[in-house]
């Protein structure tokens, strides 16, 4: 084929492409096949006499519209990748079970509770079950969401270039180690930033509406401590995510878990994680039971991650004597 006809041919490769869903690697492979289809049609034609310009405008034509060949080729790309479904309902499961039992606290105190910047209102009526059902469907709606968007677009931010895949190991998805650091960051953000108020009870005055802090000492005496946790934790990700799976990064994969493993058994062994001592007179009898349910929904919280992070030692640890320095 002349320069003028592979001209034509690209620009209706590149027309196709656009109208293209799916990642990278398939529309590469989708573009290949599309370009050996029409080469061989034009040597067909070519062959049987053919001029070559009009056989690669006859091909073009018989083909039919660029941009409904592609989008018909390839079909888009789901919006979960099935890999990241089992992960999305376990993580969904956990965030519903968490904030359904603080919607369970507000409800048994009569008053808002606020987590950070979230405020989580009691529910109305709730000897109504239509009224229960009704805020467990919303409750749960509204956190499959919250979870579906950090699964989307979170991992979104591995494809700026601004970290490269890494070869090998134990997390070898940069995207997934991007993920992980943007969420420790906020982690770090809002614990810090509403560290006086990080768990508050919202009461009516006559002058508006105020707020008690209850975060118990057990969280506040070890917030520098899980400050540098989530701080080490951080660059951990960043470095899984630069250097693959390496001697150093387990070493330093290690170091945050051994810290975050001891930053959590001192908080739960220090105990008071709630404090409503402050709202002892708005709540009465209610405050011992409030008090006691978010404190159990914290200790389970840290337990669990806990027996996570003893997970992730004993894994990197034998991880650590096959890999190259």
């Amino acid at each position: 084929m002349t320069g003028a006809t592979e001209d034509k041919v690209q620009r209706w490769l590149d027309e196709a492409a656009t109208a293209m869903g799916g990642r990278p690697e398939g529309r590469r492979d989708a573009l290949l096949e599309l370009e050996a289809t029409i080469l061989d049609k034009v040597d067909e034609r070519t062959r049987a006499g053919q001029v070559p310009a009009e056989a690669v405008k006859d091909v073009l034509e018989s083909l039919g519209d660029p941009a409904e060949v592609g989008s018909s080729f390839l079909p888009p790309a789901p919006l979960l990748p099935p890999s990241q479904a089992r992960p999305y309902l376990l993580h969904t499961a956990m965030a519903f079970v968490a904030h359904f039992l603080v919607v369970v606290g507000a409800t048994v105190a009569e008053h808002p509770l606020a987590l950070g910047p979230i405020q989580i209102p009691p529910i109305a009526n709730p000897r109504n079950v239509i009224e229960l059902l009704l805020c467990a469907i919303s409750t749960l709606f509204f956190d499959a969401g919250a979870v579906l968007c950090a699964h989307v677009f979170l991992p979104r931010l591995g494809r700026m270039g601004l970290l490269r895949r890494a070869a090998v190991g134990v997390r070898p998805d940069a995207r997934r180690c991007t993920m992980n650091a943007c969420f420790l960051t906020l982690v770090l953000a809002v614990a810090n930033f509403f560290r006086d108020n990080l768990l508050a009870l919202y009461l009516p005055t006559p002058d508006g509406v105020t707020q008690i802090p209850f975060t118990g000492p057990g969280i506040v005496d070890n917030l520098p401590l899980l400050n540098i946790w989530v701080a080490t934790a951080i660059v951990r990700e960043l470095m899984y995510a630069q250097r693959g799976e390496r001697r150093f990064t387990l070493v330093l994969d290690l170091v945050s878990n051994t810290f975050g493993l001891f930053c959590l058994l001192r908080i739960v062994a220090t105990g008071r994680l709630v404090d409503l001592s402050l709202a002892q007179e708005v709540l009465g009898v209610n405050a011992d039971g409030v008090g006691a349910l978010l404190n159990t929904v914290f200790v389970l919280l840290a337990l669990v991650t806990s027996a996570i992070l003893a997970g992730r030692l004993v894994r990197r640890s034998w991880r650590l004597r096959n890999v190259p320095r």
